[in-house]
């Protein structure tokens, strides 16, 4: 997910080189065929699509996929494409196409894609305006971002006690609005609270419970959705940075061809 400086100065009871450690390792996550995992990105792919922010998709960036949390679940009909910096983890998600690169630096030419896409990952980066402002630039109709709510008593504990988690503490609404707002001069077209059940700790009997309920929860939800939607040309002047190649991964299973992880 974040790639981060590798330092070594001491930031809680970690060094930010044993951070990255953690992410390229692949952090303390559930596998992404857990029961759980599998009824939260469910709920959550649900819903978007009754919003309409999948309607007439065909293409799909997923920054910051991870294992796959979000990528295994996108329907058939989208082809999703899934880039973290972490190799680690990348290499466990199941998708076809997967890309290693950085997410402020994202190797792809403009309206690439017809939605970009990260879940929980802005308050892992350094430069979440810079990836913001890639994720816009490559995708041609909006794009979906989902990040913690920091007010949820869940994130309280989880930003006070871990230290992958602690810049979560910062991501009130109105501090995702002046990211956007910064990374592209533009407002959201959407915002709120949802969802009930964290995937990795919420026990299945719970979950199961969270995962009939609405998903639109005011105030209590545990992560805020934010969809900023481009003008029907899809344009963006923002300036193209200069993309090194991208390190492609092989789909899981395959053997690796030279050139490739």
């Amino acid at each position: 997910m974040a790639s981060g400086n590798a330092n070594h100065a001491q930031r809680g009871d970690i060094t930010r080189t044993n951070e990255d450690r953690f992410w390229e390792e692949g952090g303390s996550y559930r596998p992404t065929d857990h029961p759980v995992v599998e009824i939260f990105a469910r709920q959550r792919l649900d819903y978007l699509s009754s919003t309409g922010a999948l309607d007439g998709v065909s293409s799909l960036l997923d920054v910051g996929a991870g294992s796959g949390f979000s990528s295994r679940y996108y329907p058939d009909s989208i082809h999703a494409v899934a880039c973290d910096f972490a190799g680690g983890m990348l290499r466990a998600n199941p998708v076809r196409d997967r890309i290693q690169c950085s997410g402020d630096k994202l190797p792809f030419a403009d309206g690439s894609f017809d939605i970009a896409t990260c879940w929980e990952l802005l308050h892992h980066l350094d430069d979440p305006v810079g990836a913001i402002r890639e994720m816009w630039r490559v995708a041609r109709r909006r794009i979906v971002l989902f990040e913690p709510n920091r007010i949820h008593p869940g994130h309280i504990v989880l930003g006070l006690t871990r230290q992958e988690e602690r810049r979560s503490l910062l991501f009130s609404p109105g501090h995702l609005r002046r990211l956007v707002s910064k990374a592209t001069g533009l407002h959201p077209s959407r915002q709120e609270r949802c969802g009930l059940l964290f995937p990795n700790i919420t026990p299945l009997f719970l979950a199961k419970v969270f995962g009939r309920l609405p998903y639109r929860v005011p105030l209590a939800g545990i992560s805020q959705l934010l969809v900023l939607e481009k003008s029907q040309d899809g344009s963006f002047s923002a300036p193209i940075p200069h993309q090194s190649s991208p390190r492609r991964l092989p789909v899981a299973g395959r053997p690796t061809t030279s050139g490739r992880l």
